[in-house]
């Protein structure tokens, strides 16, 4: 039997088949450029015919969806894509195909993750269980900022989604409170969330935030804003420079990068606080796997920790970035897995 997974983004989506072995097996993908589609049922219409003849339909099936989900349905804000899980069954002749926030989706794949998907920065991922039961928590920097809960137990998995990227910021030094006072009134809005910095648009941000000021007019990315401003694009690709031009010892974009490291650092902090997932925060989005170096600094870590007299308690617990750039499509997979089997079609 066979599975349908999928990571439905604003910017690409994958559709996959897998198949139902005890560990989730790739067998066949193709990757679309969301926005060359009017619908997603017209993608997915064309996923479902062009797979090999050798390849059955599956039976069921889980899409990580950027964005919330209510009563089986989602809408993609950014595509102006409706989505309802009962008309993709109508299409495909699956039997059932769940709809989950691809943040949330991703607690159903830590239990099949193998090491050479994640990378442990702090701490032992094997310890710090309760009663057989493991409290953990996700958090990532992409476009905006994801979070989620989880508990894994050996019989069940229970997640608890979230949208606490939008929490207001809290500034903890002057540069911080410059940089959300330059926020507001450049984005004239009268507060500012978490994820308008902890992001990769966040991160682009910061780096137009301190090329503002006047000494750097001859700044090299001055010329690259331009272009960026006048071909009307959003702040996408701005992140990649800066991480570039910080590892080339720019000390402008390398004191962006840091401000930014040490936001994330306290962001993750104050989740790990609150959720006291005493068997690890999980750190994902594509952001912090092409920073693993910086995630894996003093920048990151200290201010991780740097919680008064949970210091200790934080510093134990541990942190784990996922690195597989595919890990919502697997995750998804894991999820179809877990619903065939709650409905007896596998042991």
């Amino acid at each position: 039997m066979n599975l349908l997974a999928g990571d439905l983004g604003g910017t690409k989506t994958i559709l996959a088949i897998y198949s139902s072995e005890k560990y989730p097996r790739k067998l066949f993908n193709k990757y679309y450029i969301s926005s060359e589609w009017k619908s997603f049922e017209s993608m997915f219409e064309n996923f479902i015919k062009q797979l090999p003849e050798n390849i059955s339909i599956p039976e069921y099936g889980c899409i990580g969806v950027a964005g919330p989900i209510k009563n089986k349905k989602v809408n993609i804000t950014n595509l102006k894509w409706d989505i309802d899980s009962n008309k993709l069954s109508l299409i495909s002749k699956i039997k059932e195909i769940e709809l989950i926030n691809d943040f949330s989706v991703l607690i159903y794949g830590i239990p099949f993750f193998k090491e050479n998907q994640y990378d442990v920065i702090q701490g032992d991922i094997n310890s710090n269980t309760q009663n057989n039961q493991a409290l953990i928590a996700v958090i990532g920097a992409g476009t905006g900022l994801g979070m989620s809960r989880g508990l894994i137990s050996p019989k069940s998995i229970s997640i608890f989604p979230s949208e606490g990227g939008h929490r207001e910021f809290a500034p903890r030094s002057k540069d911080e409170w410059e940089l959300v006072k330059w926020l507001k009134k450049r984005l004239n809005l009268q507060r500012i969330s978490i994820e308008r910095i902890v992001s990769g648009t966040g991160l682009g941000m910061i780096a137009r935030w301190k090329l503002d000021d006047p000494s750097q007019i001859n700044h090299p990315l001055q010329i690259i804003l331009k272009k960026i401003d006048s071909a009307n694009t959003d702040f996408l690709d701005l992140p990649a420079l800066v991480c570039e031009k910080a590892n080339q010892k720019d000390k402008l974009m390398s004191e962006a990068l840091k401000l930014w490291l040490n936001a994330y650092g306290s962001a993750a902090g104050d989740l790990a606080l609150q959720e006291l997932c005493s068997s690890g925060l999980w750190i994902a989005g594509g952001t912090a796997v092409k920073n693993l170096n910086g995630i894996n600094s003093s920048n990151f870590l200290d201010a991780f920790s740097n919680k008064g007299r949970f210091q200790p308690y934080l510093k134990q617990i541990p942190l784990i970035v996922l690195k597989d750039p595919e890990a919502t499509l697997f995750s998804s997979a894991c999820r179809a897995h877990l619903i065939a089997k709650s409905n007896g079609r596998l042991t």
